[in-house]
């Protein structure tokens, strides 16, 4: 009796979805009515199935405004929900190292609570409180080693799409803000490609995050032609950031695939080397310019940090125990007041500086903790567990927060919300990769 009447509610559900799809492309324009039924085929099975939604997020990030990110993820926890209220037997998974977590927050609010911009300082902790929310949706909806498989494998397709559209960008000349590149030192430099992240410089932090990832399942792969995409898409990501020109992304990208090198098969540095050698014989004389810049204090974009980086200092010693307040827009309110030799700023782009300008010592050393813990968690993944594609996963994302931090040394990474979603998302898959690795899941393929 049961059985037939479940039958009968899904071909009503089903005669209800053909019904509402056939109004859609009556009454709609083509392409509104593609995208209408695409949303409502979306919504139905992440209702049914939240880690899909986990999926599309990891997808949506760098491809689209934050707007449409956030109804994912609205939706994706709406689903979460129920499925936590009808299914008895799903019980919450703990986030390994937690109190790292709760460590990081507590002075993110504090921070945000104490601002000299309250409105705008809110606004950032609620991206933050976002991204710790995607990172306990994955830990606990990602609770296999496949399920975590497709969802690395959905951000190196993403990675794919921004990467090729900053090819064309390339191709067709992308103008390039004046701010982006000395002229002097860099005549010959007319585009830097950022495709869907605005600015290269975070198309290059994003890119640092996803290439070791894709060279893990490259390495990892069994199947030949699996072994093949991978290395094409490898091939296509390593291209795209090279055209950033973000010489803070080449030296991160460069520390991180040495430490995956270091960890997985040394025989790797000398490839390296050639490809390197090879790589400078071929480049065209703008790539060999640039390369040549890196540590020129004599370029604009290197010259202009010093000041700011003293004056951060400045600001950290009269603000040492709350910050100035969360976000880069408490940051310009104060900066005036320290600036120094008139170099005008928003942020002091070097991410431990801005933490500690941000949300004080207590921030700072949180922050700290907490990438700490997310390195030292695939680090133990790496040496203790057995299954190798688990292995190989952890110190790829291990060396992809090490690359990530040393661009960070440059760079205010967490200045962009898709990057900080972004950053949350990795972190989040080491996490369950050291999870299930203990659990001795299903391993992949």
């Amino acid at each position: 009796m049961e059985l037939t009447e479940k039958k009968n509610s899904i071909k009503i559900l089903g005669l209800l979805i053909g019904i509402i799809i056939g109004l859609a492309f009556f009454l709609l324009p083509l392409k509104s009515a593609i995208i209408a039924v695409g949303g409502l085929i979306a919504t139905l099975i992440i209702l049914f199935y939240p880690e899909f939604g986990i999926y599309l997020l990891a997808l949506a990030v760098p491809l689209v405004s934050l707007k449409y990110t956030l109804l994912l993820f609205v939706l994706t926890v709406f689903s979460f929900i129920i499925k936590l209220i009808v299914d008895k037997k799903f019980k919450i998974k703990k986030i390994p190292f937690g109190y790292s977590v709760i460590f990081f927050i507590i002075p993110l609010i504090a921070s945000a609570m104490t601002s000299f911009t309250r409105g705008e300082s809110f606004e950032k902790l609620v991206v933050y409180m976002i991204s710790f929310v995607v990172l306990f949706l994955i830990v606990n909806l990602i609770d296999s080693k496949r399920k975590l498989y497709f969802l690395i494998l959905t951000i190196i397709i993403a990675s794919l799409l921004i990467s090729f559209y900053g090819l064309y960008q390339y191709k067709v000349g992308a103008a390039v803000k004046e701010s982006w590149v000395d002229k002097e030192l860099n005549p010959d430099l007319r585009t830097r490609v950022y495709s869907t992240l605005d600015n290269p410089n975070i198309l290059a932090e994003y890119l640092v995050m996803v290439i070791p990832l894709t060279f893990a399942l490259f390495w990892t792969s069994k199947k030949k032609l699996n072994k093949l995409f991978f290395l094409l898409a490898v091939g296509v990501q390593f291209l795209c950031i090279l055209l950033t020109f973000s010489r803070g992304g080449w030296l991160g990208l460069a520390l991180a695939m040495i430490i995956f090198a270091f960890f997985v098969d040394r025989r790797l540095i000398l490839l390296y080397i050639a490809a390197g050698i090879g790589l400078l014989i071929i480049s065209p004389e703008v790539i060999l310019t640039r390369i040549a810049t890196i540590g020129n204090t004599q370029d604009t974009s290197t010259a202009y940090r010093f000041p700011l980086w003293m004056a951060a200092l400045d600001m950290i010693r009269d603000f040492w125990i709350t910050g100035v307040g969360l976000g880069p827009m408490a940051f310009k309110a104060i900066y005036p007041q320290y600036m120094r030799l008139g170099v005008m700023a928003v942020h002091t782009h070097n991410i431990f500086l801005q933490m500690f300008v941000e949300t004080g010592i207590f921030g700072f050393i949180g922050f700290l903790v907490f990438i700490f813990n997310n390195m030292r968690c695939n680090l133990i993944t790496f040496v203790k567990g057995i299954d190798k594609r688990a292995k190989i996963i952890a110190i790829a994302i291990f060396s992809s927060i090490a690359g990530l931090m040393l661009h960070g040394l440059v760079e205010y990474i967490f200045f962009d919300n898709k990057i900080i979603i972004m950053f949350w998302i990795l972190l989040a898959i080491g996490m369950v990769d050291f999870k299930l690795e203990y659990n001795r899941l299903n391993v992949i393929d």
